[in-house]
């Protein structure tokens, strides 16, 4: 299938989970995080602020407070580039045109600094940790010579033992999936 048409066919598979179907499997995802040793030994996490149809982060992000961890989130840049910028409580976000809350205020914290991302995305294959994003590019291009770990958390409804979409050699493969309604996580 195309990846754009893929696409179309996840948003409307996530928009159609229940709320509580959604509270079950991000408890579960959550249990499955924060028991990991990738997370456990993270002191500088990556992550998005997330949409209504995607893993919930914020609980991600207290947490990572509560552990004493520094959370960074992304902010956009010209040609299809991002930077992380470590997120605070108190901070004030700006929505973009995707949608996406954004950090307004602040310095990027430099690639090597950031332990893990927990990369979003749409799909994920569990034979070679694949992933398909939203469509913009800005992951992959940042992931290209990121050196961390990168992990995404994933609802039932998002992973899938092949991809059923493209992948091509500019995708980014993740270090680990976590998917909601498996016992033990998945290291690659």
């Amino acid at each position: 299938m195309e990846k754009k048409a893929f696409r179309k066919q996840q948003l409307g598979r996530l928009s159609q989970m229940t709320p509580a179907d959604r509270q079950r499997q991000n408890q579960a995802l959550q249990t499955q995080l924060f028991a990991s040793p990738t997370w456990q030994t993270a002191q500088v996490i990556a992550m998005t602020i997330s949409s209504d149809i995607e893993v919930a982060t914020r609980p991600l992000i207290e947490q990572a407070w509560a552990d004493g961890k520094m959370v960074v989130i992304p902010k956009t840049l010209p040609h299809r580039q991002m930077a992380f910028y470590p997120y605070q409580v108190t901070d004030r976000l700006e929505r973009t045109t995707f949608g996406i809350l954004e950090p307004v205020t602040g310095e990027p914290v430099a690639k090597q600094q950031i332990d893990l991302i927990l990369v979003p995305g749409l799909g994920y294959s569990r034979d070679r940790h694949a992933r398909i994003g939203f469509g913009g590019g800005y992951y992959d291009r940042y992931l290209a010579d990121y050196r961390g770990k990168k992990l995404t958390l994933a609802y039932d409804e998002m992973a899938f033992e092949h991809a059923e979409w493209p992948v091509d050699q500019y995708d980014v493969l993740l270090d680990e999936l976590l998917v909601a309604g498996d016992e033990q996580h998945d290291e690659n």
